[in-house]
This record gives C-alpha cells, structure tokens and sequence, in this order.
C-alpha cells in the first residue's frame, strides 16, 4: 500500500510538473523575466527609432523591461538569422521590415532561414515613406532638375542605403528603372552612417526613410527632392511626392512589424498581440510615431503574414527587372 501512495504521489508530482511547463502555465506566468526586442540595424535609423518608442510603451504594458538590442549586418540578415534561430517563448521579438521580410528574401539566395515558416508574425506597427535626398549644395532644386542634371551627367550618380535588400536600397533601383538615370548603389552599415556622408557631399543622393532624415532635413542638412508615398506628408508639407513630380508609378511604403520566432505558443502571441496593439494606440505612442513620419496601420497575425507574402510578389518583380542582388 506505502508503495502504491509513494507511485500515485510521484506521478501526481510529475503531471504537476507537465502542467507548469505547458504552453498555457506558461502564458499565465509570461512575461517573468524581461524581453529581448532586437532590431536588425544600427541605432539612430528609422528601424530603431520606432522600436525604441514601442519598446517604452510596451514595457509599462507588459510589466517587464523590453531591451532593445541592435544586431546590425548584411541588410538585416544577421538579425533575422538570429531571431529565427532563438527559442519560442516571447522572450525574443524582432522588428521585421519591408527589408528583412519583403525585399531580402527574394533578393538574396540561399538565405540560412526561411523568413516565413522560421517566424510567428504578430502585428504589423505602421509603415512611413522614404525621400528622394540630396545635399543643399546640389543645383537641383527639383526632381525632375535633379533628373536632368544625372542625365547629363559623364558619370554615374552615387546612392547611398543602409544595405543591400533595405527599402532605399531596392527604392534606388526602383528609380532607376523608371528614370533610366545611371546610379551607383552604394551600400553602408545602416542609414546614419549613410546620412553622414550625403551631407558631407560624399554621395550624389539617396533614397532614405522619413523617420530618420527627418531631423536632417528639418536642420536644413539635407534637401528633399520628393517622397515615395501617394499623398504628401504632414511632417513636410512643402514636399511634393514623385508622383506630382512626374513619375506616377513611384510608390514605396516602407512598413515595419513585430514578429518571433516559429511556433510561439498561442497563448504568448495573443499576449504579445495584444501588448503591441494597445501600446502603438496610446495617445503618446502615436503621437511621437506620427511626428516622425510613420502612418500607424496595426494588424492580426494572418494579415501580417498574408502582407509579408503579397510584399515577396511585388518586389520580386522590381529585383527581376533591375537585375539587383544583395550581398
């Protein structure tokens, strides 16, 4: 009988235990120790800035510290790789990017993760345009001045992006085809370092994102030729988009989203989901997302990844056209 009491009570013990570890005990429990919120390019760009004003938000609403950890390279590949190969328990998140989950995919071969079956989409946070930029020192003072002048350029014209695959990066080629201007595609480890050398007058033009030139631009660093997106911009209001400027095809909505590794437990994601969706619609979240150019656009976890998938369509045929490769 001891012997019976002394099995009953060791399998009860271990079904205790199964139960804690489960998916649902541990969504109960989750977050209990603080989350890793990586971003796959350097500090001061667009990508990071927008994690960083999430990240605050979110760590009020989760209870738990949210650090932000940069893991620039290879256009956002290494951090992908990283986030892709971590353990799915929402402890790892990643802010996902047009670069990263539209254009790297099928711009690069043989990439050592699927960017689909390796992630859990959670949301979508917003997307914000990017602008056609130049140095003041730069005759042009339009875009279509600006097209002439690399016309009658003897050489080719040099454009900055922070990496093969990122949107200004596939922006520029998306230029090219449309304008037959000859450009240079020169890549830099993340926008600021490329921001820093337009405005010393080392690089013709660029195509970067709002969020990040803003400043630059605000300063009177950096003049804006034009932006990509269908309508013109609060933050500057003054700037006509490409398509009044005469290019009617050139669109380009750089979005960002949170994701995770694969096979997140549902209970966690619908924490996640639910923590992302209620922090970027704080009033103090949109605010500061809006002042910095991004149009807040939240989403399920099937939309995002029913996005992700139509973005792949659209920029492969752009990489097909303009023959671009990634690293």
């Amino acid at each position: 009988m001891q012997k019976r009491t002394l099995i009953q009570t060791g399998l009860a013990m271990l079904a205790g235990g199964l139960l804690a570890a489960s998916p649902a005990a541990q969504a109960q429990d989750y977050p209990a120790r603080p989350i890793k919120f990586i971003v796959g390019f350097p500090p001061g760009g667009s990508t990071d800035l927008v994690t960083r004003i999430v990240a605050a938000q979110m760590s009020e609403t989760l209870r738990q510290p949210i650090v932000v950890e940069n893991r620039p390279g290879a256009g956002g590949n290494i951090a992908s790789q990283f986030v892709a190969g971590s353990a799915p328990d929402g402890y790892t998140i990643y802010l996902g990017t047009l670069a990263t989950h539209g254009i790297n995919p099928v711009l690069q071969k043989n990439l050592p993760f699927d960017h689909i079956k390796g992630f859990t989409m959670i949301s979508q946070i917003g997307y914000y345009t990017n602008l056609v930029l130049v140095n003041p020192s730069t005759p042009a003072k339009t875009l279509g001045e600006w097209i002439s002048l690399a016309r009658k350029a003897q050489r080719p014209m040099n454009y900055g992006s922070p990496g093969p695959g990122t949107s200004p990066h596939l922006t520029g080629e998306y230029f090219r085809i449309l304008t037959g201007v000859d450009l240079t595609h020169v890549p830099y480890k993340g926008s600021a370092p490329a921001l820093t050398d337009l405005v010393g007058g080392q690089l013709d033009v660029m195509f970067d994102n709002l969020p990040s030139a803003l400043g630059l631009v605000q300063s009177g660093k950096l003049r804006p030729l034009a932006i990509t997106s269908r309508e013109r911009v609060a933050q500057l209001p003054e700037v006509p988009t490409a398509i009044e400027s005469g290019l009617p095809d050139m669109v380009v909505d750089a979005w960002v989203g949170v994701m995770a590794p694969a096979g997140l437990p549902q209970p966690i994601l619908d924490s996640l989901h639910k923590a992302i969706v209620s922090s970027v619609n704080t009033p103090q979240v949109r605010s500061r997302l809006q002042e910095r150019g991004v149009t807040i656009r939240t989403s399920t976890p099937a939309e995002f990844l029913a996005y992700v998938k139509s973005e792949n369509e659209k920029w492969a045929r752009v990489v097909r056209i303009s023959g671009a490769q990634g690293n």
